[in-house]
């Protein structure tokens, strides 16, 4: 029985009918839960024969062998999709291998930290170091990837952790948007930055010692994990403080529509934006779930929002079909 279990362990979870399942669950479950939903969506979609009540004398699982420190506690996803093995595991490897590409990026990742700094201690307009980000993280994708026009590149890229960040950047440079909030914008690129940055640091032999050795603990999975834990929850906290700043007329109202269209993305793919928001519904739920009258109108709203990013909902469709 161990041998089927261990077969269960090793199964491949970015198996399209195991992810278009996960998105249908709402709430989305965690935990111990998870493993019961994967271990009874196997039984019935790929092995019959295998015993979804085993219990292994190790505590082994899909949640412990993919996140390894990515656990449920202080809000944190509890298992982390197959689908993002490579940006947590894999990247490493993979940059010592690229040679000359990989000592590009990383003098392109150091300049532009550099000047993130710069801009947060306003030297520096925080346009010009989202632009460098920008620049930065299509090096990495181009690295990686090289340039293809097919379906599965996009997919790939869009998959991969840095992907999604030049659309969220140029987001974030529409005009009107206050200094201000544009210097705080810089924060979750700059972790993203700082993530690959340390992956490189780790992994590329031509890096100095020096700036190895302190840098690699950050290429450490549990340290990955809590830094895209706090990027996650700085990023659904910008979209609220971009939402403020149309009111106080610091934003223009395309800043927020674009941003939150991105957010939408960003839930669909990444468990540390749905841990964020559960987070918040864990907050509010309490209070106003208890409120007549305001507990339904607060329930209509988790629906009608859920309703942009379930995966069998029109709305979902036209938001981002390439998944």
């Amino acid at each position: 029985m161990a041998e089927f279990y261990q077969k269960f362990l090793e199964y491949d979870w970015s198996d399209e009918r195991w992810q278009a399942y996960l998105q249908g669950l709402y709430p989305p479950p965690k935990g111990q839960q998870m493993l019961k939903y994967q271990k009874k969506w196997y039984k019935k979609t790929v092995d019959p024969d295998f015993d979804d009540k085993f219990e292994p004398l190790s505590s082994s699982s899909p949640s412990s062998s993919s996140t390894a420190g990515a656990g449920s506690g202080g809000g944190q996803p509890s298992v982390v999709p197959p689908f993002m093995k490579d940006a947590l595991q894999n990247d490493g490897s993979r940059w010592s291998k690229m040679g000359p590409k990989a000592t590009i990026c990383f003098y392109a990742y150091a300049v532009a930290m550099t000047m993130t700094t710069g801009s947060v201690a306003g030297a520096l307009p925080a346009y010009q170091s989202l632009f460098v980000l920008v620049g930065a993280f299509v090096l990495e994708i181009l690295a990686k990837y090289g340039i293809k026009f097919n379906a599965q590149y996009m997919q790939s890229v869009v998959l991969d952790d840095v992907g999604p960040m030049p659309i969220m950047s140029l987001t974030l440079l529409t005009p009107g948007l206050h200094p201000v909030m544009r210097t705080l914008a810089l924060v979750p690129p700059f972790l993203t930055a700082l993530l690959t940055f340390s992956q490189i640091c780790k992994a590329h032999a031509q890096v100095p010692e020096l700036v190895r050795t302190f840098f690699s603990p950050l290429a450490e999975m549990h340290a990955r994990c809590k830094v895209m834990q706090v990027r996650a929850d700085l990023e659904v906290i910008l979209g609220f403080i971009i939402i403020g700043g149309v009111f106080a007329g610091r934003a223009a109202p395309i800043s927020p529509l674009l941003f939150w269209n991105f957010m939408m993305m960003r839930y669909i793919m990444n468990p540390w934006t749905r841990a964020s928001f559960t987070k918040i519904d864990n907050t509010l739920d309490p209070v106003l779930g208890h409120i007549p009258g305001i507990s339904r109108l607060y329930g209509a709203l988790k629906r009608n929002l859920y309703s942009f990013v379930d995966p069998e909902s029109r709305r979902s469709g036209q938001i981002c079909n390439i998944l």
